[in-house]
């Protein structure tokens, strides 16, 4: 949680920069400046180094919250320790895991960027709205993750009522271990989307209201 909130800080800060660059960019008075493009341009950069420094910042946190989840379905079971032992089985399960889990994270922060790039050119308090809205998309991305893992689990145990999984795993079956990895990963494509989906839609509604109550 306190890595989380220093991102969240990381990124409120340098989100204020970019849109306060363009509201500048677009401000009449800047029209007939020759900076105009470089500012333009500089707001752009800034958003890039946004998704830079989040995914960086995320990326310990995904995994550590991965296997976290991962262990706490197969009833607590050290995933490093199984590793150590060579259980192909639970090594390839893991790496489903961190791989479907950074995935959707990832679908958050490209709407997060995305809810900010939307807010371009407008007031500052309409940029503000547009970090809110970025912020609340990676949210629910990191919510979604440990959702949509937790939910695979679930949805396999109920189809193969005859296959005793944690039992599996734990005896190294590395075919289970190839099917669970490759259903994690399809299915995080699916998330994914919508994810970004759900994240471009909701910052797009945000800023409209916003602008129709404040013309």
């Amino acid at each position: 949680m306190r890595q989380l909130s220093r991102v969240s800080l990381l990124v409120m800060s340098v989100s204020f920069l970019s849109t306060v660059f363009a509201s500048e960019a677009a401000s009449p008075a800047g029209n007939s400046s020759p900076w105009l493009g470089v500012v333009g341009s500089l707001g752009g950069l800034i958003l890039g180094a946004i998704q830079f420094i989040v995914g960086l910042s995320l990326a310990a946190y995904s995994v550590n919250k991965g296997l976290d989840i991962l262990s706490q379905l197969l009833g607590g079971i050290n995933i490093w320790a199984e590793i150590k032992k060579k259980n192909a089985a639970i090594a390839l399960l893991a790496a489903g895991v961190v791989i479907s889990y950074t995935r959707v994270i990832a679908g958050g922060i490209d709407a997060m960027t995305k809810s900010l790039a939307a807010t371009f050119g407008g007031e500052w308090y309409i940029g503000l709205i547009g970090l809110l809205s970025g912020l609340i998309n990676l949210g629910i991305s990191i919510l979604v993750a440990s959702f949509a893992i937790t939910v695979v689990f679930r949805v396999m145990d109920k189809l193969t009522s005859d296959i005793d999984e944690k039992t599996e795993f734990a005896n190294g079956n590395v075919a289970i271990g190839i099917v669970y990895c490759g259903i994690l990963i399809g299915v995080s494509g699916l998330v994914t989307a919508g994810v970004t989906g759900i994240g471009s839609g909701f910052s797009v509604l945000l800023t409209s209201v916003i602008r129709a109550l404040v013309s």
